[in-house]
Order: structure tokens, then C-alpha cells, then sequence
């Protein structure tokens, strides 16, 4: 995937225009959106349940986190009317992080609220990463565009990369369907490693 998008002329997004610009192509998206989160420990600014996390208060962070969110619902079932829908491939290396126990809590309740969430162990795209370099965090959205999201060295968002050129956006496409094939369901993962585990204390 990155030899694809290094070869690919891309409009450079601030952190504010590529959230805009996302939530617009999405509204004309012709087929699903595919993300891939590859970092191990990221920052999330602004989430509540992160922050608790962060914080170290972590039964509050799994409180807030299972608290009824209608707004996401919401969106979930906007999508699908669209006749699209967000599939998740969210790569994990053993032993979890913190951040990753974390996470795979807070997405458990995505996955209820409607995303479609795989795991894959980063034993698995080895071979793939050795000849590409890691696999990029993107957003593929139908056949309309790509984005490769980017963070700074905290793992903090910081804007995007964004490209149109059809072999570009379906050569990225491919690839993580390709990916998607050979993961596991979220509820299977999360039951064998996740399940009543707590993140002790976060490495921020």
C-alpha cells in the first residue's frame, strides 16, 4: 500500500479539514469505508473514555465508554442507508499495550452500535510489511478516495493525506479486503484475549 500511495499526488489535509472533508465524501460514497489502524499506542484528545483511561481511572473510562451513544447509532445506520458501512481492521501485536486493552473495550461497543470490526495478529502481515513497509492507517472510502491518516510521534492525529486517483484508491481497496480476509471476528478475539483484563497503567 505505500509504494501505491508514495507514487500518488495527494492533497495535504489539516487535522480540521480532513475531518470535513471525510464526513462530505462519505455523503457520495459509492461502496463500504475500510479502515486500518497498524499503531500500537495512540492518543485520543477529546474522548472521554480516553482520557479516564489516561488518566488511570479505569472503571470509569469502561463506564463511559458503554454509556449510550445515539449520535453513533445514528451515523451507523446513516451509512447503511447509504449502502455503505465502516469495516474495521484493527492490526494488534501480542502481548496488547495499554492502550490496546483499552481500545479493544471502547470498540466492543462500537461493534454493538453497528461497525464491523476485525483483528489481526501483526504475525500475519509480516511477510507483507517486510516488502511494503507498514501498513499505513487509512481510510478508504468506497471508490472515491483514500486517506492515510497521520500522527505525530505521541500517536496523536495531526491531519491527512488524501488521493482520488482510481488505481490508487482500488489498489488500497484491494489490499486491505485482501487483509479483511484473513482476520478474525472481534467478539472471537476479544473473548480469548481481552476479556477481564484491565491495561494497568497507560504508557503515554
Amino acid at each position: 500500500m505505500r509504494d501505491l500511495l508514495e507514487s500518488a499526488a495527494r492533497q495535504r489535509l489539516s487535522l480540521a479539514e480532513y475531518d470535513a472533508d471525510f464526513y462530505a465524501t462519505v455523503e457520495s460514497t459509492n461502496g463500504p469505508i475500510l479502515k486500518t489502524e497498524r499503531i500500537q499506542t495512540f492518543r485520543e484528545p477529546g474522548s472521554p473514555s480516553w482520557e479516564a483511561y489516561a488518566d488511570g481511572r479505569w472503571e470509569d473510562a469502561l463506564q463511559i465508554a458503554a454509556e449510550p451513544n445515539p449520535e453513533l447509532v445514528a451515523f451507523f445506520e446513516h451509512l447503511d442507508q447509504l449502502g455503505s458501512g465502516l469495516r474495521r481492521l484493527r492490526i494488534v501485536e501480542l502481548p496488547l499495550t495499554p492502550y490496546l486493552v483499552w481500545e479493544l473495550h471502547f470498540l466492543r461497543h462500537r461493534a454493538e452500535a453497528g461497525e464491523q470490526i476485525s483483528v489481526l495478529d501483526a504475525q500475519a502481515v509480516t511477510e507483507f510489511e517486510a516488502a511494503a513497509g507498514p501498513i499505513p492507517e487509512l481510510m478508504v472510502v468506497g471508490r472515491q478516495a483514500v486517506y492515510e491518516v497521520l500522527y505525530d510521534s505521541s500517536g496523536t492525529p495531526i491531519g491527512a493525506k488524501k488521493s482520488v486517483e482510481p488505481a490508487v484508491v482500488q489498489g488500497c481497496r484491494s489490499q486491505v479486503l485482501t487483509l479483511l480476509d484473513r482476520a478474525e471476528s472481534f467478539e472471537s478475539f476479544f473473548r480469548r484475549e481481552v476479556f477481564g483484563t484491565s491495561p494497568g497503567v497507560p504508557h503515554l
